[in-house]
């Protein structure tokens, strides 16, 4: 090919073209070209002839090129608009014409990419062998056609890569080449996301000041220079953001545009898109003049500056002062101080004294932002007084009444302390910094009073502070107490930059036992920036690691917890594995050594020994000495000489890390952990180890010697319960229990045969509290989804579950004759139905997946043995409910239990203390105990309990395991409600009050919690009103009147605490109540319900509701008999309230009218009843707070109006018939002229 085109070049350019365009399909074209075109001598006669001849021919092909895109007369395209469009056919390849149309048209493409070539080499000849005069006809032609080459991009590139050529090297007439071309590049750049596109973009950004911006023809390239504005690569790029700066300065329309573009992007950008948008408005402001600049200044920056002070959120605040950022940063720059002022001093002042704490707060920022702000062309005098302005200003905010803008105000005046300490009066700095270490550590805010740690942390930066924050910073030790963690934190931080400062000891603003009791109990953060800060003093690196070990024992005999938490942390603060490893060898020898050691002492080396193994294994190059140092026969000869439970945990812990596949010998310790382990429920020191061995034992294998032990013991313990109430004969027993152990494998019962019998005695409640253990250990690892599968796949699942059935149904039946009763039983049996119930449904569910959504749990393969999930709720509410319906009143209800082996279980323990024995009745009459007391404890009983079950009930039901149309389960709710209610009227007025042991006031929260979640679920399972079941309004009532009676009888403070748990369930409670008048005002349209048909029952809440609202009235809380009332402000119910009526006004009007209808309702029953309070109080609730003065739209509450006007005629009625009360005449017409201003305005 070469030689052809060699020979053809000889001949002439026309012969040269012809050859090159025949060839125009190979890939060594290009090359070839290349090599003969730059070989051309000077004298060559083609220097002239060949641009001229490629002209011709590429003209030629662009003629042919036209011709072949315009369409033809048999072509759809070519037919009259008018015509109806032709039959849509089967797409079939396409005929021999038509490839051969296609073909013509890719062979001109083709021949046009040569000519490109040819052009593009003749220009960049290194020897400028050819004229731009004669070459530019053919580039120009090849320009205009441009846009034509849309389907070949290698053209495309081609042509515009020329006219970028010739625009760089400044060639005559170059500026006829860029009005297809660059609008190419720069949507080339937009759509490639390419950096070097971006570069070419750039390099030619002087072409666009040619184009006339106002013409409508450029309305295209106007538009991809504003796409460029919001594109990731040219806001990301320094080139980038440059081109868009110069673009801002080409025409005042585009920079409208973009400015306005800009603008809209402030709210929602990222903090990089902010950044680079403040770099192109200030590098567009440096380089524009006149109207460009004034456009920038006074139609953006100010408006900016504005939207900074007045902006609606701190977010949008924050994002408007990103983008001034880049002007305070520059504000060196000529002309930048004098445009801040300008701009900044007519409003910043003003708005830092107006009355919206937000607008004080967003001007605040922004004269921390530009302090010190002062004009440049006044004289020094003049700006000192506008300092001394400011600093007034300043300390001013600093005692603002929002606690917002003192934050700011105390991080600010730090801030600007630091950076213009040398220009600020010695006495306004003392001023300010014994106001804010004196006044704002103390502030009741706690933003404030971290505000002002991390503010002096930042001020001792500056060297130039030390001296007069050496006297001040030790008044702030105290707040290393705060029971806020994050203050904690800041404190510590600003321990650590007291450590580093010359002369300035730590321990005089907090002292060292401050600073260890911290360590050793405070959380995990805290500790590790105490161990940082002690790391100096107690195993420093800059030592030898002897004497360093020598100073860490100082520790530990001085605070062992310490010095084992210490521990935990040294490594990741820059202690070496090597000094490391020495100090676990010291700590671990004086700790078997027990040399002038404490027994706190000795434990706390060896938690420290754990904790430091633990940290070190994580280092490979440990392990090794790890392993020599604890071997497998010392730490069993330790763990067997081990007498604390810390010590125990700690070699347990050791050896689970250093020698993880050596751990078989510990098997038979473990398991005598696991069986003679007492009682669990509040020790937590055993509690802890139990779950050591648990983890230890799961991840070595022997899970099921764990779960086969722990099957055992309840089985026995409940075969011994049943026996001792006589439910089972002993034969029976026994045989049920070789026949249960037949099918557990040998290895576990041969420990438990003969050790856990130990546990065992004659009385029932040591037999319960045996079984109540290990009932615990199986509800914590029913807890973790780590063992939860392996006991939910165990063989000894049934076992499990059929034995603690029997020992939960036992503690129900027991709850009011023991005086200690330990939940766990009831506990791990519900869990472990939940779990079991939950993982057949899923299993259904895979099996079955068309099946619906309403899931029925499966007995196949389940701890049920045939009894689905409600049937078991119902049994245990069956042995539960019959406690709530007697213990309120002080009897209780008699055990189905033997009543003889009650009485005995109770007189031999009573025996073993030496206390009388308590006479009983008989078993109709119920067990009233002498002792208030018992029976304070035992109504406990009777609260955990229920509270148990409706929690496993609320979780079911949640889970969609149970029906959540039961009436069961709302009846049950609602006795229990009823029962604590009772509970709290009967018990008021003893000294030990039914609510003022801690664990009552959680488990009473915690019943209401599930209560209303409870209410929540059924509620949300019902798409219509007329579904909802009438059972739904008694219980919100119930929980409406469980909130009211602890006020009334218990007090206001437990009643704000069950309040806070009522609040995010307030509109399932709106929903109850009204929902039985949601159901009737969708029949009738008329008062829905009589007052007569409710009369028998008045919902305390309402009576208090009525007695608030009478309160209210009364402006000097006195009547006319001169008795006093409380303050309605008292009340924490009107809390409630208040919130109740805000979500009414905000919530469905449907809802609003329903809640309305039932206040007159129950006014009317008042009424009936001639209780005036109540009747007044409801009409003042109605009339004042839920309808207001406004008026509602009556047409939209045309029910609730009608109950307003019947309501209205029987007061005026009650009026006329009574005549000799004079205070109910007083009270009926005042809530007669309330409702007639409602009724006659209607």
């Amino acid at each position: 090919m070469e030689k052809r085109l060699r020979s053809a070049l000889r001949s002439s350019a026309e012969d040269f073209l012809a050859a090159a365009l025949s060839e125009s399909a190979s890939k060594q074209l290009k090359p070839a070209l290349k090599t003969l075109i730059w070989a051309i001598p000077a004298s060559s006669d083609l220097c002239s002839s060949l641009p001229v001849a490629l002209h011709r021919a590429a003209s030629c092909l662009l003629d042919a090129f036209k011709d072949s895109l315009q369409p033809k007369c048999g072509d759809p395209a070519g037919l009259s608009p008018r015509s109806p469009p032709t039959k849509r056919r089967k797409k079939r390849s396409p005929s021999p014409a038509q490839k051969g149309a296609g073909g013509g048209a890719l062979a001109q493409l083709r021949g046009l990419r040569t000519c490109a070539w040819i052009a593009d080499l003749c220009v960049c000849h290194p020897r400028n062998r050819f004229s731009p005069s004669d070459l530019l006809p053919c580039v120009r032609a090849l320009h205009d056609c441009l846009v034509l080459f849309e389907m070949d991009e290698a053209l495309l590139c081609e042509v515009a890569g020329l006219c970028e050529k010739w625009w760089k090297e400044n060639l005559q007439e170059r500026e006829t080449l860029i009005s297809q071309s660059l609008p190419f590049l720069l949507s080339r750049s937009l759509t490639r996301n390419k950096k070097a596109d971006v570069h070419r973009v750039y390099a030619l950004r002087d072409a666009f000041s040619l184009f006339d911006f106002l013409d409508e023809s450029i309305e295209d390239l106007r538009l991809l220079l504003v796409r460029c504005v919001i594109t990731p690569l040219y806001l990301k790029t320094e080139e980038g953001r440059r081109f868009i700066a110069f673009t801002l300065g080409l025409n005042d329309q585009l920079l409208k545009e973009v400015l306005a573009l800009i603008r809209s992007q402030i709210p929602f950008g990222r903090k990089t898109v902010l950044e680079a948008y403040a770099d192109i408005l200030f590098r567009a402001w440096k380089c524009s003049e006149g109207s460009l600049r004034g456009e920038i200044e006074d139609g953006f920056l100010q408006g900016l500056i504005e939207g900074a002070i007045y902006a609606s959120s701190k977010s949008l605040a924050t994002s408007i002062r990103r983008v001034l950022g880049v002007f305070l940063e520059n504000r060196a720059t000529e002309g930048v101080d004098r445009l801040l002022f300008r701009l900044v001093e007519p409003i910043l002042f003003r708005s830092l004294q107006v009355a919206n704490s937000n607008v004080r707060q967003n001007a605040l920022h922004l004269l921390i932002d530009m302090f010190p702000l002062e004009d440049p062309d006044v004289i020094r005098e003049v700006k000192n007084v506008l300092l001394d302005k400011q600093f007034f200003l300043l300390e001013r905010l600093l005692v603002d009444d929002a606690p917002d803008v003192r934050t700011v105000a105390v991080e600010g005046c730090c801030r600007i302390l630091h950076l213009f300490w040398e220009i600020i009066p010695s006495s306004t700095i003392t001023r300010m910094l014994t106001k804010i270490v004196d006044d704002f550590s103390r502030d009741v805010c706690n933003d404030v009073k971290l505000s002002t740690l991390n503010g002096i942390t930042y001020l001792l930066g500056n060297p130039q502070t030390h001296e007069i924050l050496k006297v001040l910073i030790p008044r702030m030790g105290y707040m290393f107490l705060d029971p806020l963690l994050s203050v904690r934190l800041a404190v510590c931080d600003l321990l650590l930059a007291v450590r580093d400062i010359r002369n300035f000891q730590f321990n005089k603003v907090v002292s060292l036992d401050a600073l260890l009791s911290s360590l050793a109990d405070d959380h995990m953060l805290v500790a590790r920036k105490i161990t940082r800060l002690l790391m100096s003093s107690y195993f420093p690196s800059k030592i030898a690691t002897k004497e360093a070990c020598a100073r860490f024992i100082t520790l530990m005999k001085r605070s062992p917890a310490a010095g084992a938490r210490f521990c935990e942390f040294a490594l990741n603060e820059g202690s070496t594995s090597k000094s490391l490893v020495e100090l676990l060898r010291v700590c671990f020898s004086l700790a078997i050594s027990h040399k002038d050691l404490n027994s706190n002492q000795v434990d706390g080396l060896f938690v420290a020994s754990a904790n430091l193994c633990h940290a070190l294994s994580s280092e490979t190059s440990c392990k090794i000495a790890l392993s020599k140092l604890f071997s497998k026969e010392t730490l069993k000869s330790f763990l067997s000489t081990a007498t604390s439970v810390q010590a125990q945990n700690s070699i347990l812990s050791i050896a689970s890390i250093v020698s993880p596949d050596d751990l078989g010998d510990f098997h038979d310790d473990c398991m005598k952990v696991i069986i003679k382990c007492g009682s669990l429920t509040d020790n937590e020191g055993m509690q802890t180890e139990v779950r050591r061995v648990h983890r230890l034992m799961v991840s070595n294998g022997w899970f099921d010697d764990l779960f086969g032990a722990l099957a055992d013991i309840l089985q026995m313990a409940s075969s011994r319960l049943l026996v001792n109430f006589g439910v089972e004969s002993t034969n029976q027993a026994m045989s049920s229990k070789k026949k249960k152990r037949g099918k557990l494998p040998k290895k576990s019962l041969k420990n438990v045969d003969y050790e856990s019998r130990e546990k065992f005695s004659n009385l029932p409640e040591e037999d319960y509290a045996t079984g109540a253990a290990a009932a615990w250990q199986v509800k914590d690892l029913v807890a973790y989804p780590e063992t939860r599968d392996a006991v939910l796949n165990s063989s000894y699942l049934k076992s499990v579950s059929s034995s603690l059935s029997k020992i939960a149904w036992v503690g129900i039946e027991q709850s009011i004759h023991w005086e200690l009763l330990d939940m766990s039983p009831i506990l791990a049996y519900t869990s472990l139905c939940l779990y079991t119930s939950l993982q057949n449904v899923d299993s259904t569910v895979m099996e079955d997946p068309g099946s619906n959504g309403s899931f029925k749990t499966s007995s196949r393969g389940s701890i049920l043995e045939g009894e689905t999930l409600e049937e078991l709720v119902n049994n245990l509410l069956n042995s539960a409910e019959k406690h709530l319906g007697y213990a309120s009143n002080g009897k209780f209800c008699q055990s189905s239990l033997k009543v003889n082996q009650v009485e005995k279980s109770a007189s031999n323990k009573r025996r073993k203390k030496k206390e009388p024995l308590e006479n009983s009745s008989s078993p109709h009459e119920g067990v009233v105990p002498k002792d208030n007391s018992l029976v304070q404890t035992r109504m406990s009983n009777v609260l955990q309990i229920t509270t148990a079950l409706l929690k496993f009930i609320v979780d079911a039901a949640t889970m969609r395991l149970i029906s959540t149309g039961n009436k069961r389960w709302i009846c049950f709710t609602s006795t229990l409600a009823r029962y604590v209610i009772s509970a709290m009227k009967n018990n008021q007025d003893d000294e030990t009050s039914f609510l003022n042991w801690k664990e009552n006031i959680l488990c009473v929260k915690s019943a209401f919690s599930y209560a209303a979640k409870l209410l929540h679920v059924i509620i949300s399972s019902y798409d219509q009103p007329l579904q909802i079941l009438p059972e739904i309004s008694c219980l919100a009532n119930d929980l409406l009147d469980l909130i009211a009676s602890v006020e009334l009888h218990v007090g206001s403070g437990c009643a704000s605490r069950i309040i806070s748990v009522a609040k995010p369930w307030l509109p399932d409670l709106i929903l109850g109540f009204s929902c039985s008048q949601l159901r009737d005002a969708t029949q009738v349209e008329n008062c829905p319900v009589s007052g007569s048909d409710i009369r028998p029952n008045f919902p305390v809440w309402l009576v208090l509701l009525s007695k608030v609202e009478l309160c209210e009235l009364r402006e000097l809380n006195e009547d006319e008999g001169g008795n006093r009332y409380p303050d309605a402000g008292t009340f924490v119910f009107k809390k409630l309230i208040e919130m109740m009526i805000l979500l009414l006004k905000r919530g469905n009007s449907k809802v609003l009218e329903a809640a309305g209808v039932m206040f007159l309702t129950f006014m009317q029953a008042g009424l009936e009843a001639e209780d005036f309070d109540m009747v007044l109080g409801l009409v003042h609730f109605i009339c004042v707070k839920l309808v207001g003065e406004d008026n509602l739209a009556w047409s939209e509450f045309q029910v609730l109006y009608n109950c307003l006007q019947e309501s209205y005629t029987r007061v005026e009625c009650a009026l006329t018939d009574l005549e000799h009360d004079e205070n109910g005449r007083e009270k009926l017409e005042i809530a007669r002229e309330l409702l007639s201003s409602h009724v006659k305005n209607h």
